[in-house]
């Protein structure tokens, strides 16, 4: 009634279902990892017949990396399914995220009432991930950012740290961003503001999701340091139908790099280091924060998604100088865990 543009919703429904992102770059000609779409227990086998191994399972709908997890054999493969069908019946959405519900609240609607919980398996994907953030306004794109990933604590996937600007080759960002570019107009979108997610494997650059929307936590702060764009503003201007123009330096303002650090093992915490008195002694550091207290329970990867315990933003001369910063601040002010017994 506004008359205001807006995604097509078979665009964001593309984008929300794995499987049929799949299935728009495959009809694009774009690359795509060897997938099948799981409905029932009975498909299992033939799944893993059809991609392989090793490969990924996830939910087809899913978000946070919640349900997301590596199988290496078939006797693995079943087993993760039933415990990912298990998960997944957990599931709420709450505020427009999906997340795991609480048994004690009646907050949140089951988010089987709302999306497609069909679990897909894929070829797992080798070699660096990374985050590219696309601007696109009248059909094309006006902004497109690399930024480098560090890698997951597999099984699982929820991410740890990132660095931007990229330290991959300068072809291999060029790769990576035609491929991001391509897959969104693939989906069918034409404006917009843009989280992607993709892989430079040994095979070449693959998609991993498209998200139709500006990525969260550090996502907003790293573009405008680093490129001096402004996500937040620049999804106002689409969303008003005002054309998107970010002015985009040649060279990067200010390097940066964080770490969202996961438990590396299950326990209860000691000690929690002082940022306060860490932010006060550098100038260098954008914000540092502890995400656990003393006394609280974390899980580590051998017994499931791990917990993250600490998030710390740098800056850096380079974005080299940038990483090794923020690698060097996490050995130094440690979270303490006591493993559990």
């Amino acid at each position: 009634r506004l008359g205001l543009p807006g995604h097509r919703p078979a665009a964001v429904d593309s984008a929300r279902n794995k499987h049929a992102t799949r299935a728009a770059l495959k009809a694009a000609g774009l690359p795509t990892p060897k997938n099948y779409l799981i409905k029932t227990t009975t498909e299992v086998a033939e799944a893993g017949e059809r991609v392989g191994f090793p490969a990924v399972l996830k939910p087809a709908s899913g978000a946070a990396s919640l349900g997301v997890k590596k199988v290496l054999n078939a006797a693995e493969l079943v087993e993760t399914y039933e415990e990912i069908v298990a998960e997944l019946k957990t599931l709420v959405v709450t505020s427009g995220a999906l997340v795991k519900g609480d048994p004690t609240s009646n907050a949140g609607v089951d988010a089987s009432n709302i999306i497609d919980l069909s679990v897909i398996m894929e070829q797992y994907l080798d070699g660096p991930e990374v985050d590219v953030d696309v601007v696109m306004s009248g059909g094309e794109y006006q902004y497109a950012a690399v930024a480098d990933n560090g890698p997951t604590m597999e099984p699982y996937f929820n991410e740890t740290w990132a660095v931007c600007p990229s330290l991959l080759p300068k072809d291999h960002q060029r790769q990576l961003k035609e491929l991001a570019i391509a897959s969104v107009k693939a989906l069918g979108f034409t404006s917009g503001v843009f989280h992607v997610e993709c892989k430079m494997t040994s095979t070449g650059p693959q998609l991993i999701e498209v998200n139709a929307r500006m990525g969260g936590g550090p996502v907003h702060e790293h573009n405008i340091r680093t490129w001096g764009v402004d996500l937040v503003e620049e999804a106002i201007f689409v969303a008003l139908g005002i054309p998107a123009r970010p002015i985009v330096p040649e060279a990067p303002i200010e390097p940066i790099a964080y770490y969202l650090l996961p438990a590396d093992h299950s326990g209860v915490v000691e000690a929690v280091p002082d940022m306060v008195a860490l932010l006060k002694e550098r100038s260098d550091i954008v914000w540092a924060r502890n995400l656990v207290k003393v006394g609280d329970k974390v899980t580590g990867p051998k017994e499931g998604l791990p917990t993250w315990v600490m998030d710390i933003m740098v800056t850096g001369p380079t974005a080299r100088e940038a990483l090794d910063l923020v690698f060097r601040l996490v050995e130094e002010y440690p979270v303490k865990v006591r493993a559990s017994c």
